[in-house]
Formats: C-alpha cells, sequence, structure tokens
C-alpha cells in the first residue's frame, strides 16, 4: 500500500541522463531516454512505498507576465552556445516523446498542464499529500523545489546525491566559502557560515538574489551571499520592511539600506515572489491538467526498446520490469 507520492522532475532528469555517453540509433540520440528509465526504475526500486509520479513542463504562465522570463530561449540563436544549447534542447523534445510512450507501458504515472511548469504540478501535488498526511519525496536536481520542504516533505538531489529534509536543511544548506556559491552539501558544514534556516528563507533569499538561469534579475547590490546574510540578520523581507517603518533597524551596510528606502528595488523583490513563490496566489489554476496512468504492456514496452536498441533491458526483460509488473498489479 502506497504511503506518499514521489514526485519525479520529468525535464530536470531527462537533461542529466542526455549527460551520460552518448548513444543513438540512426540520427536519433537515445541517452536520455535509457537514462531516464534506469534512473525512474532504480527509484522504484528504491522507494517502492511511495508511488511515482511523473511531472512535465507546460508553457509556463511565468511568459505572459514577465517577459524576460528565460527570454534567450526563445530567440534565434547566433553564437556557437546558443546554436549549441538550442540543439540539446530538440534532442531533449524528441527523447521525451519515446520517454512519455515507454512510461505509459511501463504505467507509471504522468501529469501535466498547459500553462504550468513540472515546478507548479510539484507544488500542488505537496500540498495535497502533505494535507492527507501523506510523505512526499521530491526527485530534481532543480534547487527551486527546497522551498516545498515540509515535515512531511523533503527534497532529493539524485545528480549530487543530496537530500533535505525540514530538520536538516538548516544545517546542510548555505554559503561555501571556499566556492564562493550557495551549495546543499552531502556532510553537515560544521563551520559554515552562512546558512539557510528554512525553506520560506530559502525562497526569499532567492527572489532577493534573482535567477540567472531563469532570467529573473535580482534587487541590486546583494547578491548570493549578501542575501543570505540579509536572511540570517533580519530573519525576512517583511520583518526588515516593517523595522524600517518603525525605525528600529540598525546602522545598515550600503547594499540594505538602498533597498530600505527604494521603492523600485522593494518592488523588483515583490515581483520576484510572484515568479518564484511555487505556492503563490498568482500562480493560476492548471489548464487541460492530464494525469496520465497508462497501461501495463511489458510485450510493448520490449517492442520499444529492441526499436531503441536497448539491450541492456531486452537481455532480460522480465527481471528488468519487475518491479514496474508488480507496482502494476497492486
Amino acid at each position: 500500500m502506497s504511503k506518499g507520492i514521489l514526485i519525479i522532475d520529468g525535464l530536470n532528469i531527462l537533461h542529466a541522463a542526455n549527460a551520460t555517453k552518448q548513444l543513438s540509433v540512426g540520427a536519433q540520440p537515445t541517452q536520455a531516454i535509457l537514462g531516464f528509465l534506469r534512473f525512474t526504475r532504480q527509484a522504484i526500486l528504491t522507494y517502492p512505498q511511495l508511488t511515482p509520479v511523473v511531472a512535465h513542463d507546460g508553457r509556463s504562465w511565468r511568459y505572459d507576465v514577465y517577459k524576460e522570463y528565460k527570454a534567450s530561449r526563445n530567440k534565434p540563436p547566433v553564437t556557437a552556445t546558443e546554436i549549441k544549447l538550442a540543439e540539446l534542447r530538440g534532442q531533449l523534445k524528441e527523447q521525451k516523446a519515446f520517454v512519455v510512450r515507454a512510461l505509459e507501458l511501463l504505467q507509471v504515472r504522468q501529469i501535466s498542464a498547459l500553462n504550468l511548469e513540472a515546478d507548479d504540478l510539484a507544488a500542488i501535488l505537496s500540498r495535497k499529500a502533505a494535507a492527507r498526511g501523506q510523505k512526499v519525496l521530491l526527485l530534481s536536481a532543480d534547487k527551486d523545489w527546497i522551498q516545498l520542504i515540509q515535515p512531511n516533505v523533503s527534497w532529493f538531489d539524485p545528480i549530487r546525491d543530496v537530500r533535505l529534509t525540514y530538520e536538516t536543511l538548516p544545517k546542510r544548506l548555505g554559503w561555501d566559502d571556499g566556492k564562493k556559491r550557495i551549495v546543499a552539501n552531502k556532510t553537515d558544514q560544521k563551520d559554515m557560515p552562512l546558512a539557510v534556516p528554512s525553506p520560506r528563507a530559502w525562497l526569499e533569499m532567492k527572489a532577493l538574489m534573482g535567477d540567472s538561469s531563469d532570467e529573473i534579475s535580482g534587487v541590486g547590490g546583494i547578491g548570493e551571499r549578501g542575501a543570505i546574510e540579509f536572511i540570517n540578520q533580519f530573519g525576512s523581507v517583511s520583518a526588515f520592511l516593517n523595522a524600517s517603518i518603525d525605525g528600529t533597524l540598525p546602522v545598515l551596510p550600503k547594499k540594505f539600506a538602498s533597498f530600505a528606502t527604494d521603492a523600485a528595488k522593494q518592488e523588483l523583490w515583490r515581483r520576484n515572489m510572484i515568479l518564484m513563490d511555487l505556492n503563490h496566489s498568482s500562480v493560476p489554476e492548471p489548464i487541460n491538467l492530464k494525469i496520465s496512468m497508462g497501461k501495463y504492456n511489458e510485450s510493448g514496452f520490449g517492442d520499444l526498446c529492441d526499436e531503441l536498441l536497448f539491450k541492456s533491458i531486452t537481455a532480460n526483460l522480465p527481471d528488468w520490469c519487475e518491479s514496474f509488473r508488480e507496482r502494476a498489479a497492486a
């Protein structure tokens, strides 16, 4: 009997799998497909008490409220780097179609909505499961999902082998002086100078510093380390702004003092919270929400693997599919 759900970030894991040894059938790359299937099988074997759900990206509603959101991805590629990234996105799109088909044949749940990203869907599923008292494990290397951690919800980055829970997050996530960036380490950092105290603090810190990968600018002048310093000193942005109004703020460094007085910077932070907070009231209801169960078809899955020349699977198909077969029969 399922004790909760295992939410798998479809595109994120597919992207990681695509970075492995190059495989192909003719001109069709296949390494991401094989890697994703292996990952899903291992996840089911490791967490048999949880029901796996693969969340897929739709076209994000964020494009409609913030024109700069991931803007470079929609422009014609010009530089060698842009061309390479465009080719990579094309490869992933082609391979995703095979992954969707394979998961249907293995009867693994998949969820998508026209207007939501996998992040948004993970938030919806986490809220509902937590309300039922179920456990949730988020499988994604995307640190944006860290904000979803709560007492019954944990996050696991399978790429870096890092797991964060509500209890361990404050000790294991923060600024690393040696690497000059925010890290989530496998072991506790006893000497970590700056740590994020909670999932909400992580979210507010991100909104202050911005997110270059999503092309969301920060409030200016604060940066990664400054954002953690800010949260550690004041607790939250609302506490900081209230103290500013009350006149109880201490003497501030310039990067914080300007945020206290600059309405434009405060508005940037509020905009970022709308874009980044996966539980924000501005996140719209799903459009054309699809939850696909599929139907277990081992021979059909075997045919697909033959087509893709996945001999490591077809060499002993019944054994490879055992965990999927047992779950489908339960």
